[in-house]
């Protein structure tokens, strides 16, 4: 029923509905014989204005529900792309952890002089 007030105030053919009814009104007065003819006017513009409404309506709903697809497909495709990362980074560690093993695993005997430097940094991995 709101629908039905809105389209009669807020668009043109609800405003025309408006005034044929009120056309009509005065002519129940005034010439009872175009009373009807002006009341079935009056149905059909408030009709016509509520078809309009909602055909607008439909419209713009339609084109938010366009939006919200193409912004969850942009979103699933980042989710996707981090997932990548995410798996990139965890191959990157996982290689970091089996170098940074072995080298602790090495015997002392591997060792050989290097520089003082990268010792301190070596040692600071350790």
């Amino acid at each position: 029923m709101l629908d039905l007030a809105i389209a009669l105030v807020w668009t043109p053919l609800g405003i025309s509905a408006l005034v044929a009814a009120a056309a009509a009104v005065a002519a129940l007065i005034y010439l009872p014989r175009a009373a009807l003819p002006m009341a079935l006017v009056a149905v059909l513009l408030a009709g016509v204005a509520y078809v309009s409404h909602l055909q607008a309506d439909l419209a713009s709903t339609r084109a938010e529900a366009a939006a919200a697809k193409a912004d969850a497909a942009a979103k699933g495709r980042s989710i996707e792309a981090l997932g990548k990362v995410a798996k990139a980074a965890a191959a990157r560690a996982a290689a970091a952890r089996i170098r940074r093993d072995r080298i602790v695993a090495a015997p002392a005997s591997d060792d050989g002089p290097v520089a003082p430097v990268l010792d301190d940094t070596l040692e600071a991995l350790r």
